[in-house]
Order: C-alpha cells, then sequence, then structure tokens
C-alpha cells in the first residue's frame, strides 16, 4: 500500500509537495486541537465545574484526536521515505506492513468516517442556536475536520477497505458502552446535564439502546459511503492517470516499430530537423 506516495503522482518517490502537504495539514490539526482544547476562539465564556476535564467525554474530540494522531503519524512516515536512499525506499515501499503503518491506517480510517458522521449528526441532530454559538472553535471542529479529511480522502494513496468496517462500528459500539457507564457513575455533560448527548440519554435506556443501534448502523452507511468515494478515486486515477501513460507507451512502441523497419538512410531522413514527433510526456 502506498503509505508514502499521492494517489496522482507518477513518480514512484516521495514528493517534496506532498511532503509539505503532510506537515500542513498535521500543523492545522494540532491547531485546531489545541483551540479545542483551551476554548481559543470560543465566544461562550460560560463555564461549568470541571469544564476542561470533561473535554474527552465528547464523541467530537474523539473524533478531533483520531484526526490529528493520523495527520501527525502520515507526515512522520512520509518523511521517512523521503530520507531514505532510493533504492532502499523502493523495498521499503514494497515490504510488508509495518506496524506504524497498520496503527497509522487504523486511525486515517477512524478519523475519515468519524470527521463526516460527527459534521452530519452534530448540524443535523445536535445543534442547538441557543445554546451552541456559531464560533470559530464551533467551526472548527465540526466543518473543517471534514474539509480537511475530505482532501485527505482525495489525495493518498492507501486504500479504505469495506472489511475494516468493524473498525468503525467497534469504536461506535465502545461509545455507546462508554456513555452509558458514564451515567451510571453519575458523570454529566459540561453543562450539567445528565446526558452527554440529549438524544443519547440513558436515564430512559430502551430509547439509548435503540438510537446507539441505529448510530452503530449509520456509522456502517458512513464507511459503505467513504469506501465508495475511494473507489471512485482510484477509477477516476485509471482514467485519467493510467490511461494517458499508456497512451504515451503506445506511441513509443509504435515509434520504436517504425524506427526498427526503416533502412539506416531512411531513418536518418526520418529523423531529419524537420521530424516532429509527438511523444508528449
Amino acid at each position: 500500500h502506498n503509505f508514502y506516495l499521492c494517489q496522482w503522482q507518477r513518480s514512484k518517490q516521495v514528493k517534496i509537495i506532498y511532503l509539505l502537504y503532510r506537515w500542513l495539514a498535521a500543523i492545522l490539526f494540532l491547531a485546531v486541537l489545541s483551540c479545542s482544547l483551551l476554548d481559543i476562539g470560543r465566544s461562550d465564556s460560560e463555564h461549568y465545574e470541571n469544564h476542561y476535564a470533561k473535554w474527552w467525554i465528547y464523541l467530537t474530540h474523539w473524533g478531533l484526536l483520531a484526526c490529528t494522531l493520523q495527520a501527525w503519524l502520515a507526515a512522520w512516515i512520509v518523511t521517512t521515505g523521503l530520507m531514505v536512499d532510493r533504492d532502499d525506499f523502493e523495498i521499503q515501499r514494497q515490504a510488508k506492513t509495518s506496524r506504524l503503518h497498520k496503527l497509522y491506517w487504523v486511525l486515517y480510517t477512524l478519523a475519515t468516517v468519524y470527521s463526516f458522521i460527527i459534521t452530519i449528526c452534530y448540524w443535523t441532530i445536535v445543534h442547538n442556536p441557543e445554546i451552541n454559538k456559531l464560533d470559530a472553535v464551533n467551526l472548527m471542529v465540526h466543518v473543517l475536520n471534514s474539509v480537511l479529511m475530505l482532501i485527505d480522502l482525495a489525495i493518498v494513496g492507501q486504500p479504505i477497505r469495506l472489511s475494516h468496517a468493524y473498525w468503525t462500528t467497534g469504536i461506535g459500539v465502545v461509545y455507546a458502552i462508554f456513555t452509558g457507564i458514564y451515567f451510571l457513575a453519575g458523570g454529566t455533560n459540561r453543562r450539567n446535564d445528565v446526558s452527554i448527548y440529549p438524544l443519547l440519554d440513558w436515564s430512559r435506556p430502551g430509547k439509548a439502546i435503540v438510537i446507539s443501534a441505529c448510530g452503530i448502523l449509520f456509522v456502517f452507511i458512513v464507511h459503505l459511503v467513504v469506501f465508495c468515494m475511494y473507489r471512485l478515486r482510484v477509477c477516476l486515477y485509471t482514467k485519467v492517470c493510467v490511461w494517458s501513460r499508456n497512451r504515451r507507451m503506445k506511441k513509443m512502441s509504435t515509434l520504436g516499430r517504425t524506427l526498427s523497419s526503416l533502412e539506416d538512410a531512411q531513418k536518418e531522413n526520418f529523423l531529419g530537423p524537420s521530424t516532429i514527433i509527438d511523444v508528449k510526456m
């Protein structure tokens, strides 16, 4: 799998522009994470007890943490690919997936799927204009996260596997169980409400279980959509880049056969100053 390369590049070596993109994405996600943790850019200054300690209970922040970790792992992986010798890099690129690559792959899949889930669910179900202010932090963690991961999905070289849906649905199960345990332990959200999210209220366990089951099904549906987007990326790459490369190779092959069939004198005339050969690279 091409953990080092962009989907759209023709070279089999790390491109500087792709490396710069990877570090830019990593820095952006770290900045968003810092703003979210420290409330930098938040217009609502009303804080309840243990406001910062409760940051980690929200699914939004789980997703943001996954986005940040995968971005920094990606930047490191691509950097290591640039630092090795050309021959060693080719061996490294084709070698069996390492534990670091597997960790990145898991985090990347989780971050991509959950960034879209968080954005969709927040703006359709959770957002309340009277409570949730439309400030910079809100937009960064509920809009910018999806925009950055959508760009990433369109660029990166590694695949999204449908068989890896157990990663994403598994996290959905873990979060549902966590919210139930948190409720039983007497935990509250930042506004001291008994439920982290109004829709997932474990004081009504029957409804909470149904909502959790529907949520996990929705996770699988989004994973399926993300897989289809990945397949579309590969299809476009095949249509545009592979077709173009095959066309150039066909031209070169035709030219080679033409030259081999000519006598030496004919070759000199054929390749004279006035000859124009259309073999655009």
